[in-house]
């Protein structure tokens, strides 16, 4: 106590003390920065991004493995979804991980079935956009 402060002042009451590392959190989405963090938007193009596709990563391990968490090699998007949406993902999450036999992040799972949307399943989309009221006369 050479700083000259009563006892417990500036003191940190946590020192010695390790930080739990479980993950609890429900989504996948856990990550070592806050949510409170701006994200870091990288406009080059790297040889990192052409990996994003899930075959393999830069190691030749699938991207799973390769990245050093859920977020590496992602930019942040904004989604919005109407409650049926979000319940249709909790429902397929669920049916994912009982044919993987693992766990599934939300965002792999959010990613690959945007992608297969986008790259297959065109038309159904246009389907749905119609739907909703697009091409309407």
């Amino acid at each position: 106590m050479g700083n000259g402060m009563k006892s417990g002042s500036g003191e940190d009451p946590f020192e010695g003390i390790e930080s739990a590392t479980e993950d609890n959190d429900p989504t996948g989405d856990h990550d070592d920065t806050t949510a409170q963090s701006d994200p870091i938007i990288n406009d080059d193009p790297t040889d990192e991004d052409a990996n994003n596709s899930g075959n393999s990563g830069v190691s030749g391990l699938p991207w799973k493995y390769s990245r050093s968490n859920a977020k590496d090699g992602r930019e942040m998007v904004q989604f919005f979804l109407q409650e049926e949406t979000q319940t249709a993902e909790e429902v397929a999450q669920s049916e994912l991980e009982s044919r993987l036999d693992e766990n599934v992040l939300a965002l792999d799972l959010r990613e690959a079935a945007y992608q297969v949307a986008l790259e297959e399943h065109l038309d159904d989309v246009a389907d749905r956009l119609r739907e909703w009221g697009y091409d309407a006369e």
